[in-house]
């Protein structure tokens, strides 16, 4: 995937794909990726950007379920995220 719109787009894809998770394994996926892609390839590898902006999209998929948390939402499936990206759209909309 390119930088920009298309990692947002694999967040939303994720829940898409897997509405009924639990919401922080999709936080927990990213991670495991970033760390896979740190584990098989070089620092000077191009691909290693991609596990910085994987883990970027963990912290904020993670500060999601917070603020879900905080304003009472609903939580227990990915799917839920939808209703909170109504308010906060950086995953919703490109």
């Amino acid at each position: 995937m390119e930088p920009g719109e298309g990692w947002r787009a694999l967040v939303r894809e994720m829940v898409a794909h897997w509405p009924d998770v639990a919401p922080l394994e999709i936080g927990f996926s990213l991670v495991a990726a970033a760390a896979a892609i740190e584990a098989n390839f070089s620092a000077e590898s191009p691909a290693r950007e991609g596990a910085e902006i994987g883990y970027r999209l963990a912290a904020l998929v993670s500060v999601d379920f917070y603020a879900m948390q905080l304003l009472g939402l609903a939580r227990t499936r990915a799917a839920d995220f939808l209703a909170y990206w109504e308010q906060d759209p950086f995953f919703a909309r490109l």
